[in-house]
């Protein structure tokens, strides 16, 4: 009788609690459908500029109800900001934007996508930017730079301390826990495996990585114009006082956040409105009544990693059929935001980015990184555009199998058994890898290289020597992977749309995206489901969270792997 109760007890706990997050998510769901909102005239549409940038948002719902959870969910999703900023260019209400930056968490490319964004309104409308900081960050004053206007705090700091480029290693604890990570790879600069293997970085890495952060730090100088970016950074960069600022030309006047309003009210000569970009965006509804398609395919996180927010290779195989058979749909743009992960789902997407392409024309617009298995299923587009920070190539792949035989037997553990085949237990953690079996593995290895090189070379127009000479798995930026063949262009996703429709000789059409964003329930769901722990160290994290994601991704990789090392890049 007791157990019946305690376990009656439990069950009407977890369903009661259960119906409550869904009574409480449906409060959220319907207090979030907020009546339509009317956009006034002279209204300035304004952008916070802080938090994570992510590719695509959430449903307002399901961020209410992080919020309501105590999460900060402050993010800037580019495919919100990308539509609001085209309506703001030819809504008359709109006179111009607006942006608060603060701390910002973002990639270069993202940065660079941004910064494409203003400057194409601003050319395309005529309508000012401005900008305010408390304290400007470098990756938020970089995406301002070019503002008509912009101020800071008289109190606050201009932080502009250059690049670094930071990857941590665990062989020294793998070696004093006793595991050995025994390593099948082929590049020279395929660095992914160092942080298992090594303490420091390979001299072939650092070469790699000192290219990759002075080529940043160069379109940063060149972005900033005639300001003196490097002066700054060797000297007072950490922390440049306002004044200072206003001397050397980084801003343009010096203001508290409370008389911003008022300066705006005189440049404008009106009593300005201002309306957020979100909402915006939801007031002001695309009219569109082309019948052809160009549709945009976001391909976003590790392949097939197995943890939220990676990329399954099979379903974006699924998608990419299914546009391939769309008949309304006249040309894909392939949005590629990747490091890699898995060679054979690589494969699957490579194959499946073929067949689309025999039947109509495929760009790939390359986000932060498109490196390794990024890399992999975009080499068969008709034109791969980037930015000029994109992290790409890395053209080699490798394997890794922990051994954890001494660790075992520090503490007394052993493992005896049988087989029927000399390599029945191969990859067991008890024991090492055997002469024999570490050829098999590395010819495995080399012959999934040959054929990554082969797909590389198929789809550059190359010779498979060409492409030798340029992968050995090392990560170029957009802009020396231009140079090099590896791309076509420098440009954001609205640059990779334009050529698509194009190369489709169409004078109109729509843009459509997919996959189709999940719905509130069907998030709130998955949720419930996923590593919810994981979701809020990334966001309270940062750009630090990278080497949480290592840990985790570490335990779940399997089978051939073509990625790119895990880095940070701090400015």
């Amino acid at each position: 009788m007791t157990a019946a109760t305690v376990v009656g007890f439990l069950i009407v706990t977890v369903i009661s609690s259960f119906l409550s997050m869904v009574i409480f998510a449906a409060f959220i769901a319907s207090a979030s459908t907020s009546k339509p909102v009317k956009v006034q005239e002279g209204s300035l549409m304004k952008i916070n500029l802080s938090g994570a940038v992510v590719e695509r948002s959430e449903s307002d719902e399901m961020e209410a109800l992080m919020r309501a959870m105590g999460e900060d969910v402050s993010s800037v999703s580019l495919d919100d900001l990308r539509s609001a900023i085209d309506k703001a260019a030819s809504a008359d209400e709109i006179i111009g934007i607006y942006i608060e930056c603060g701390a910002l968490s973002a990639s270069p490319a993202s940065v660079q996508e941004i910064r494409g964004m203003l400057k194409e309104f601003r050319e395309e409308s005529g309508k000012p930017v401005y900008a305010y900081a408390d304290n400007f960050t470098q990756g938020a004053y970089w995406a301002v730079a070019d503002a008509d206007a912009i101020w800071l705090n008289p109190h606050g700091l201009l932080s502009l301390s250059g690049i670094t480029m930071q990857t941590m290693f665990f062989e020294k604890a793998l070696s004093n826990l006793g595991i050995e990570m025994q390593v099948f790879k082929v590049g020279t600069f395929k660095s992914a495996v160092e942080p298992y293997t090594r303490n420091s970085m390979s001299d072939a890495n650092r070469e790699q990585m000192q290219l990759i952060a002075d080529n940043i730090w160069a379109q940063m100088v060149s972005d900033a114009g005639n300001r003196p970016m490097q002066r700054t950074a060797d000297g007072s960069g950490i922390a440049t006082p306002a004044r200072q600022a206003l001397a050397d030309g980084f801003v343009h006047g010096l203001l508290y956040r409370q008389d911003v309003e008022e300066r705006l009210d005189s440049l404008t000569g009106r009593d300005v409105k201002f309306i957020g970009y979100r909402k915006f965006n939801r007031a002001v509804e695309n009219v569109v009544t082309a019948a052809n398609t160009v549709a945009v395919l976001y391909a976003t996180g590790a392949i097939d990693g197995g943890q939220q927010g990676d990329m399954d290779s099979e379903k974006i195989v699924k998608e990419l059929n299914r546009l391939a058979d769309n008949d309304k749909v006249k040309a894909v743009v392939l949005r590629v935001n990747s490091p890699g992960g898995s060679a054979f789902g690589s494969e699957q997407m490579w194959y499946a980015a073929k067949r689309l392409r025999e039947k109509k024309p495929l760009v790939v617009s390359m986000g932060d990184y498109a490196a390794s298995g990024g890399y992999y299923m975009s080499c068969m587009a008709d034109t791969i555009v980037a930015q000029p920070t994109t992290l790409t190539g890395s053209i080699g792949i490798f394997g890794m199998f922990p051994c954890a035989e001494r660790l075992l037997d520090k503490i007394g553990v052993s493992f005896d058994g049988v087989k029927t085949a000399e390599h029945a237990d191969f990859g067991l953690i008890s024991r090492p890898v055997t002469e024999s079996e570490r050829a098999i593995m590395q010819k495995h290895i080399n012959d999934g290289y040959e054929l990554f090189v082969s797909r590389c070379a198929e789809g550059r127009g190359m010779t498979a020597d060409e492409i030798k000479a340029i992968a050995e798995g090392r990560v170029w930026t957009g802009a020396d992977a231009l140079r090099l063949g590896l791309v076509d262009e420098l440009g954001g996703l609205d640059r990779a749309i334009e050529i698509a429709g194009e190369m489709a000789s169409l004078a109109n059409y729509r843009v459509a995206e997919y996959p189709k964003k999940k719905d509130f329930m069907t998030q709130f769901m998955e949720t419930l489901n996923s590593d919810i722990e994981a979701r809020i160290l990334s966001r309270r994290l940062g750009t630090s969270a990278v080497w949480y994601d290592a840990l985790r991704r570490a335990q779940s990789m399997q089978g051939v792997q073509a990625l790119m090392p895990y880095m940070i890049i701090a400015d």
